[in-house]
């Protein structure tokens, strides 16, 4: 049964691999609607491209990315120096640092023990762990960014709220949501 659960999902994904391509392929067969531009007719097949791929994760986040740097010059949509740009735009790299650094702390389990000792100092009742752990996150996000640590923080409420129990739902929805 195992078996056929793997074919099932072998052949679902080269059918979304296949997709991406042919919902961008139509918009270059077919016309644009009217008043739409080809070069927004285009760059909506690569939008659906992308999000096909993205959603079903047909092949890895990251190469799905990079699709506007190779077809938005092909299709004249963007030159390639305007479309490359925008990969080297500042925000990126800010949020780039700060997956680096969220990732360097938690390799070293640094927020691990920031979340402990916060609930420690704070006590072990739930509004007490869940104001510690709250504290904790905002204590680290005040030298991450945000989305960083949510990442970095995510896993932990995870693992706090499993340990609470199952009749403790809201306890772990609280966690999350802190």
């Amino acid at each position: 049964m195992a078996n056929a659960a793997y074919v099932c999902a072998v052949n679902l994904n080269s059918l979304f691999l296949f997709s991406g391509p042919a919902a961008f392929l139509s918009t270059l067969l077919l016309p644009p609607p009217a008043g739409m531009s080809s070069e927004a007719w285009h760059a909506a097949g690569v939008t659906l491209w992308m999000a096909i791929w993205w959603i079903s994760e047909a092949i890895p986040v990251a190469v799905t990315a990079l699709l506007p740097l190779v077809l938005f010059p092909l299709t004249g949509i963007l030159p390639l120096k305007t479309a490359a740009a925008e990969f080297g735009n500042e925000i990126v790299f800010l949020f780039l640092c700060g997956f680096f650094f969220g990732a360097a702390i938690e390799r070293w389990d640094l927020h691990r023990r920031i979340a402990l000792n916060m609930v420690t100092l704070l006590g072990n009742k739930p509004a007490g762990m869940i104001l510690g752990f709250m504290t904790a996150t905002a204590f680290l996000s005040m030298w991450i960014s945000n989305t960083a640590t949510a990442v970095m923080m995510t896993p932990v409420a995870m693992a706090l709220g499993s340990r609470a129990g199952a009749g403790q739902t809201n306890f772990s929805k609280a966690l999350i949501l802190g």
